[in-house]
């Protein structure tokens, strides 16, 4: 039984090459210095009017700025007292964490876009060039963009040029993808902090809860559909919250990893820490769930999740967790 037939929102996944032009180094957890760059970059390239703010601007519904980083959400009953909505992107710093590289040294990042977000690719590739140029991490270090691979197919972890230096972008046309067959013992492995509440605290290794977590996921990609689409999901969330109650992870091995990031909006530090670390999932019970469970691996769960936070993978249990496994899933990310 699959659930996730009404999802038709378009998904695909950039990689972002560079080289370095003078010495880099990033923080820690680089995703939000990614992001502030990527997100003042594409504003100094596209906004017209320079009004302080989206909402007091003509162009707020026409600019790719304001459509992206200040994402209104649209005017439909079922959204209920949301007003923001989801941005359409996740910015992936990938290993660029923490990371020092030197002169001619090269270095990636992911972007993956949502919907009508994929018009704008080449407004994107302009900003991650103008970024580069522009400074990033400790003493401003510059980077010049390479290339852009697109995904071919979204998890098959087969990717195709779609710009090079000094030519134009063409996006592939996005496919659905075939949801594969949920494997008998299912591993759920972190691949970048997650920050998940719930009861209005933050989960810590201790208080990780299934359901609160696969409805996270849930309510996430259905908030997504109903912005980018304009149509509600199908969904039972009452008894999906149901059967989530019953259901419980084993062999959980969670720690935490702390850190915060600086607001420039807010004036101070934000938490930002959240769980790493791997789990079984029940081994029956888990067919409403599987293909919601297996998109929200594109596209994240929990804070931070447009700065990279939140990534997650969905291994066999029992496949060599050093090959790409029967799933189609990448699990070197």
């Amino acid at each position: 039984m699959s659930f996730a037939s009404d999802f038709n929102l378009p998904v695909a996944r950039f990689q972002v090459f560079y080289e370095a032009q003078t010495p880099v180094q990033f923080p820690a957890c680089a995703g939000s210095t990614w992001r502030g760059a990527f997100g003042y970059a594409l504003k100094q390239s596209v906004c017209v009017t320079q009004e302080p703010s989206c909402q007091a601007c003509l162009l707020q519904n026409a600019c790719v700025y304001s459509q992206v980083f200040e994402t209104p959400a649209r005017q439909a009953s079922f959204l209920g007292k949301v007003d923001k909505a989801p941005h359409p992107y996740v910015l992936h710093p990938l290993n660029t964490s923490g990371q020092h590289y030197a002169v001619g040294d090269h270095l990636t990042i992911r972007l993956t876009l949502v919907g009508q977000a994929l018009q704008h690719l080449a407004y994107f590739i302009h900003a991650l060039q103008q970024l580069g140029q522009a400074g990033l991490g400790k003493g401003e270090g510059r980077v010049q963009l390479l290339r852009v691979e697109q995904e071919v197919g979204l998890g098959t972890g087969q990717w195709q040029t779609v710009y090079a230096q000094g030519g134009t972008a063409q996006t592939l046309t996005v496919a659905a993808p075939s949801i594969p067959q949920s494997p008998p013992q299912l591993r759920l492995q972190w691949q970048t902090p997650y920050r998940g509440v719930h009861r209005g605290q933050v989960m810590n290794a201790q208080q990780f809860q299934f359901q609160a977590w696969a409805l996270g996921v849930l309510r996430r990609l259905s908030l997504l559909n109903a912005c980018y689409t304009g149509e509600a999901l199908a969904l039972d969330f009452k008894m999906l919250q149901q059967v989530a109650s019953v259901l419980s992870i084993s062999a959980a091995e969670f720690y935490w990893y702390d850190w915060a990031r600086y607001s420039n909006r807010q004036r101070h530090k934000v938490p930002m820490g959240g769980l790493l670390g791997e789990c079984r999932l029940p081994t029956t019970g888990l067919e409403p769930f599987w293909p919601w469970l297996w998109w929200g691996q594109w596209l994240h769960v929990g804070k931070g999740a447009v700065m990279g936070m939140g990534e997650y993978r969905l291994l066999d249990a029992v496949a060599d967790s050093s090959q790409v496994d029967e799933m189609g899933v990448d699990q070197q990310t």
